[in-house]
């Protein structure tokens, strides 16, 4: 029953296909993501959709865990929708339908749920960096989705172009532990992220203020990098730093990338448990199964260690959160 909460087919699906096939094709894709969701309590219950009352519509809103109020509406319209065609078709039990009433706004934001609100999907990280005008914010946000942390941001700080395999798109990471001792790991990171790393080390005029023209500035709108080197650096201008970044470098970047694009909770946590999340859908879909096994992979890719399994299985690395920010048919 696990797996069928991700949404593969359809409960009744004779009548599921006999409502699709009178819609249009972009509408067809949509209701269908809410009709395959809904197959898991419709398995529980052992019957349709169609013949639900509210609450037991209630328990598909929460299996779907809408985290916006448009989001919310359009979930419970399109239910609303089938139960109406339904009805029509005489297939429900009686012809009341329980969204009939109107759907208030308390009744909607009932089903609001906050808890992702702050994870981001893969094409909404995509969507952030595509927004961003210099490649050392573009390859920052996407270093901490693919898995680069350390302690202090260490494994970030100190990484190098020589530090890049190209050809294999393996990154040689260093960290930088309590005791001052270094810690070299092999991670295998995406062509895009590689191609964003060399961009970044190649920069070397930053553009202030996501080149927004709006924004009035004291003095130039243009700031050289340092030249040391690393790949992520420090502007020059009498800075102290003319080696490796401080450590409030990466937290400092992403607060002004999120008050740039107005993604007011885009912390460097939220975006590397948002990779991780995403990496889990990677494995699950890859073997059908999301396990210990599975967790502790995951773990391991972002440096975390086993005695935080528990943790974060309860936390995000768990099918629920997976499903939730990646339904069935998206990315």
């Amino acid at each position: 029953m696990a797996n069928n909460i991700y949404g593969n087919e359809f409960f009744n699906a004779e009548q599921k296909e006999r409502y699709l096939k009178g819609l249009s094709e972009s509408t067809k894709i949509v209701y269908s993501r809410i009709l395959l969701r809904a197959a898991y309590v419709e398995e529980e219950l052992g019957r349709d959709l169609y013949n639900f009352n509210v609450n037991e519509i209630g328990q598909v809103m929460k299996l779907l865990s809408p985290t916006t109020y448009n989001s919310s509406r359009d979930a419970l319209s399109q239910m609303k929708k089938y139960i109406t065609w339904a009805i029509k078709n005489d297939l429900r039990d009686n012809n009341i339908n329980p969204l009939g009433a109107g759907l208030s706004e308390e009744f909607i934001s009932s089903f609001i749920d906050s808890s992702l609100e702050f994870l981001y999907t893969e094409k909404q990280i995509n969507d952030i960096i595509g927004r961003l005008s210099n490649e050392q914010d573009r390859a920052l946000v996407l270093a901490l989705f693919e898995g680069l942390m350390g302690r202090e941001y260490s494994e970030i700080l100190r990484l190098q172009l020589a530090d890049i395999d190209q050809e294999n798109n393996i990154l040689t990471l260093k960290n930088l532990d309590a005791d001052g001792e270094t810690t070299i790991r092999k991670l295998k990171v995406s062509e895009k992220l590689v191609t964003l790393l060399i961009r970044a080390a190649n920069q070397t005029i930053y553009v202030k203020s996501n080149a927004n023209l709006q924004v009035k500035m004291k003095s130039s709108r243009d700031i050289t990098l340092v030249s040391n080197g690393y790949i992520f650096r420090s502007a020059d201008m009498n800075t102290t730093y003319f080696g490796v970044a401080p450590r409030n470098f990466v937290s400092r970047k992403i607060k002004n990338i999120s008050r740039w694009l107005d993604y007011k909770e885009l912390v460097p946590l939220n975006i590397r448990k948002s990779g991780m999340v995403k990496y889990a859908k990677d494995l699950y879909e890859e073997r059908g199964v999301f396990e210990r096994q599975e967790i502790l992979e995951v773990c391991r890719r972002f440096d975390y260690g086993e005695l935080s399994v528990h943790r974060l299985s309860k936390d995000c690395l768990n099918l629920k959160t997976i499903n939730r920010l990646y339904p069935a048919g998206t990315s």
